[in-house]
């Protein structure tokens, strides 16, 4: 990838689905606060309970993480699957930091089947 001089300063951006800190959502988030974006993320503990890979005081260590960066951060603990979870996502993010322009939706949903037989 190609460094750019495009800057993310004054953007704010939500990161959904960032379960742990090796991967891919907590990556996107400091690659998003390098290029000096402010970020607010989500994740789910009981997700990642199940999975095995819960992390003691995770969302507050990559926050610091985040702002090493000289950016702001913040988080959320959210279950996407719940119909009036977008507009709490939206309105807590923007009550902490402010509107958001970018939105990473990395949330994902295990589905107990093979990806070639999934429907709608």
């Amino acid at each position: 990838m190609e460094e750019n001089d495009e800057s993310l300063t004054d953007k704010i951006a939500i990161v959904t689905g960032v379960s742990y800190s090796k991967g891919i959502g907590a990556a996107t988030c400091l690659s998003l606060a390098k290029a000096g974006a402010d970020i607010f993320f989500t994740y789910w503990s009981p997700f990642d309970e199940a999975e095995g890979r819960l992390e003691r005081d995770f969302p507050s260590k990559l926050c610091e993480k985040i702002n090493s960066f000289g950016v702001r951060s913040d988080h959320m603990e959210l279950d996407l699957s719940l119909e009036e979870s977008p507009n709490n996502l939206l309105n807590t993010a923007h009550s902490k930091l402010g509107t958001a322009s970018i939105l990473v939706n990395n949330a994902t949903y295990e589905a107990p089947t093979n990806f070639r037989t999934l429907t709608s």
